[in-house]
């Protein structure tokens, strides 16, 4: 499978390569949770000094929240193997980090945890 990564810019010198694009190939029947985990440990986020970023992770809906000192993500989707509401087409799996700066994760996952884009 293939994964299409964007990410939001972390400080004005950032911006000079914007729009932070990226790809990468997973094997099939990897699951949401391995799948934001390589990326989070592969380079693609900017290290920022202090190790205290928090970014969210979405596609279509709220994915995940990863934390510069986290080990792993949050996941905030239940079924990591379900990729039916996400954002994909053509066996391509869209995925974008949000930058939150330096604000405590914890606080940030607990919003999104009830935070819902769609009415029941």
């Amino acid at each position: 499978m293939k994964i299409y990564m964007s990410r939001g810019s972390v400080a004005a010198g950032d911006d000079v390569t914007a729009p932070n694009c990226g790809s990468l190939s997973v094997a099939e029947g990897t699951d949401l949770r391995e799948i934001v985990q390589v990326i989070a440990a592969s380079g693609y986020l900017p290290r920022i000094a202090g190790n205290q970023a928090t970014w969210s992770v979405t596609s279509n809906v709220l994915v995940a929240v990863v934390a510069q000192q986290w080990i792993e993500p949050r996941m905030l989707v239940l079924d990591p193997m379900n990729f039916d509401e996400l954002d994909q087409s053509d066996a391509v799996l869209r995925l974008h980090f949000n930058y939150h700066a330096q604000i405590d994760p914890e606080a940030a996952y607990r919003v999104f945890w009830g935070f819902r884009l769609n009415a029941i």
